[in-house]
């Protein structure tokens, strides 16, 4: 059965003040609908896209690098049409830091929540990674929320790096067919599809712990 992200992150929250609670993440998050405008962006997402991580211009977003618009023309479109939408880093202007753009489709229980936005019609879901804004997260957190094990809690938070397979293995000393076991169980577990909405999921809990100074 998925989950409802936004209530496993704020199980109290009042889903109408979830633009509140948005804007206290490090993450940058942004909705974008059916045209591809977007619809929200927190207060992370619009600092860095004025930073120049992401080309925002009124509602249209785009890639600043011409490089890499083709591959996020490709991503968003691949979300809007429910797929898995994908991952990819595209250069900081200032200092070359590779900034991480993970795309979702934003369709599933797992995204009720943001009908507190007031945008049910939201098609897709960005999330924006600097690792400038750094914080931790202890294997508890998710063990907690998801009922993981110790060792699926390693294997997710290794995933969540976008590290692959083998060298999840390597870094853990287990077999990759032990790893893939472990991220079964943990897709199974946290209601994702894959890893790219496993780092989203993972992201956004690794901000909350650094902004809350837990």
């Amino acid at each position: 059965m998925r989950t409802n992200g936004l209530v496993e992150l704020f199980p109290d929250a009042d889903h109408h003040a979830v633009p509140a609670v948005l804007d206290h993440l490090s993450a940058g998050v942004a909705l974008l609908d059916r045209k591809l405008h977007v619809q929200f962006a927190n207060k992370a997402f619009r600092a860095m896209a004025n930073d120049g991580a992401l080309a925002l211009r009124g509602r249209t977003l785009s890639s600043s690098w011409p490089s890499s618009a083709r591959q996020f023309d490709r991503m968003t479109r691949s979300a809007l049409l429910g797929a898995a939408g994908g991952t990819m880093a595209i250069p900081h202007p200032n200092d070359g830091r590779l900034i991480t753009i993970l795309v979702t489709p934003a369709h599933g229980r797992e995204y009720d929540g943001l009908s507190g936005l007031g945008h049910r019609d939201s098609a897709a879901i960005i999330f924006m990674l600097d690792p400038a804004r750094p914080s931790t997260l202890p294997p508890v957190w998710i063990m907690d929320a998801y009922q993981l094990t110790m060792a699926e809690a390693q294997v997710a938070l290794q995933a969540s790096l976008g590290r692959s397979v083998s060298d999840i293995g390597v870094r853990l000393k287990v077999s990759p067919n032990t790893v893939k076991t472990h991220l079964r169980r943990v897709f199974a577990k946290t209601g994702v599809r894959g890893q790219a909405e496993l780092v989203g999921l993972i992201a956004a809990l690794r901000s909350v712990r650094g902004d809350c100074g837990a």
